[in-house]
C-alpha cells in the first residue's frame, strides 16, 4: 500500500513521523464487546516456567490497563501474572484478583529511570528503592513478585558498570518487598547504545537478572530467535511485547478482510494466527497483548490454548506479512543508527502502533509528547531508508 492509499485511511507513517501524534487524525477507539449474563471465561490458559524465577505463569500476561470488564474473565481463564501492577492502589486493585490467595498470582512493579525519559534519565538506587516501598504501601499487596527495570540499559557497558537498579532490588528483596529481578529491554542505537538483543544476551550470561521482556513479532530478526533459544537453554524467562504487528490496522482494512474471507484462510484470523505462532515457540515463556474487550480476550485466549498452527493460520500470517510491507514497522530499529539527527524513529513508530493497531490515539499522543527530539527534526535526507529491512519497508 502506498502513501495515497494509506491516506484514505486517515494517517500515513510519514505524516506521523514529521508532524507527530498531535497532528494525527482521530482513530476510532476499540469498542467494548457486549457481555451477556451467560458470558463465560474461554477456557484455562497453559502455564510455563518463567526461567530462573521458578514461577509458573500464564502464557498470556494480564496488564493494569485492561478493561475492568475483562479482568474477572481473565482470572477465571487462569491469568496469574499482571504487568505494571504497581499502577493499582488499594482502592483500584481489581477485586477479582485481590479475592484470590496472594500466593496464587504474581504482580510486577515496574521501575523507570529518574530525571528524564528512558533515554535522558538516569539510575538512582535510593530513589528506586523508595519508589517501590511507596508502591507497596499504596497498593496494600504486601510485596511484588517481580521488580522490573523499565526500558532497560542503554548499553552492555552501562549494564556492567551502573549497578544502582540491582542494588535497589537487593535491598528490597532483603526486606521481603520484592522477590525476583527482570527488565524490559529496548534498543538504544539512536543514542550510540546497543541493540536490545545484544544487551539481553549479555545479561543472560553475566547478570543476576532472571527474565527479560522485549519486542517480538512474526517476521522479526533472527537475532531475536537466537536470544530466545539461549534464554531457554540458560533457564532465563522471556516475555514478548509489541507482538501484534499490523494486526489492528489489518482488521479495519476492507481489502485485507476481503482476502481473508477466501476459503484457504477459513477458520483463521490474523490475531489468532499471531497468538498461535507465539505460543508454538517452546523457547518463549509468555506474551503480553493489549486486550480491550471480551471479543479480543476470547480470540486471544482460545488461540493460546490451541498453540498448534493450522495451514490456514500459516497462510494468514503470510497474508499479514504481505499487507505489512511498506505499512507496518516491526520495530527492529535498524534504521535508527543511520539518522544524522538521532531521532528516535523506532519510538515514534511504536507510538504509531498505539494509534493504528491498538486504536489508542490518546496514548500515542501522550507518549509522543515526551520525546526530547520528535519527528519535526527530520530533514528528509533519506539516510535511514537503505537500512530498512525488506519486511518493514518505509513508504517511498
Amino acid at each position: 500500500m502506498n502513501d495515497k492509499e494509506h491516506e484514505a485511511n486517515g494517517l500515513t507513517r510519514r505524516d506521523f513521523i514529521r508532524v507527530g501524534a498531535t497532528g494525527a487524525v482521530a482513530v476510532a477507539l476499540a469498542g467494548m464487546g457486549k457481555l451477556s449474563a451467560a458470558a463465560e471465561a474461554p477456557g484455562r490458559l497453559p502455564r510455563r516456567r518463567y526461567g530462573r524465577t521458578g514461577l509458573e505463569i500464564s502464557a498470556l500476561e494480564g496488564a493494569y490497563d485492561w478493561s475492568p470488564a475483562v479482568i474477572p474473565l481473565a482470572v477465571q481463564s487462569g491469568v496469574n501474572y499482571w504487568h505494571k501492577a504497581h499502577r493499582w492502589t488499594a482502592e483500584t486493585f481489581p477485586v477479582a484478583i485481590k479475592s484470590q490467595p496472594r500466593e496464587s498470582y504474581y504482580l510486577e512493579v515496574v521501575v523507570d529511570r529518574i530525571g528524564g525519559d528512558h533515554m535522558k534519565g538516569h539510575i538512582d538506587e535510593e530513589q528506586h528503592y523508595q519508589f517501590v516501598k511507596q508502591c507497596v504501601a499504596k497498593s496494600g499487596v504486601g510485596y511484588y513478585d517481580v521488580f522490573k527495570f523499565h526500558f532497560g540499559y542503554h548499553s552492555i557497558n552501562e549494564a556492567k558498570t551502573e549497578l544502582g537498579m540491582v542494588r535497589a532490588y537487593e535491598r528490597l528483596k532483603k526486606e521481603g518487598l520484592v522477590k525476583h529481578l527482570a527488565l524490559s529491554q529496548h534498543h538504544y542505537n539512536n543514542i550510540g547504545g546497543d541493540m536490545a538483543y545484544d544487551i539481553v544476551t549479555w545479561l543472560i550470561e553475566n547478570s543476576p537478572y532472571e527474565a527479560a521482556q522485549f519486542f517480538y513479532t512474526y517476521g522479526d530478526k533472527q537475532e531475536l530467535a537466537d536470544v530466545l533459544a539461549l534464554a531457554k537453554k540458560k533457564d532465563f524467562g522471556t516475555i514478548a511485547m509489541k507482538t501484534m504487528g499490523g494486526v489492528g490496522r489489518a482488521a479495519t482494512d476492507q481489502k485485507f478482510q476481503a482476502m481473508l474471507a477466501e476459503p484457504r484462510f477459513s477458520g483463521s484470523t490474523s490475531g489468532a494466527a499471531m497468538v498461535k505462532w507465539l505460543m508454538s515457540n517452546p523457547n518463549l515463556t509468555a506474551a503480553v497483548i493489549t486486550t480491550s474487550n471480551f471479543d479480543q480476550l476470547q480470540e486471544n485466549f482460545g488461540a493460546a490454548r490451541q498453540s498448534v498452527m493450522s495451514a490456514g493460520d500459516r497462510q494468514t500470517l503470510g497474508l499479514l506479512a504481505a499487507h505489512n510491507q511498506g505499512l507496518t514497522c516491526l520495530l527492529c530499529a535498524d534504521c535508527v543508527s543511520h539518522c544524522p539527527e538521532h531521532i528516535a524513529i523506532a519510538d515514534i513508530l511504536r507510538y504509531e502502533r498505539y494509534a493504528l493497531d491498538y486504536h489508542d490515539l490518546s496514548r500515542a499522543r501522550a507518549e509522543y509528547k515526551t520525546l526530547t527530539k520528535d519527528g519535526t527534526a527530520c530533514i528528509a535526507c533519506g539516510d535511514c531508508l537503505p537500512a530498512r529491512p525488506t519486511s518493514t519497508s518505509w513508504p517511498s
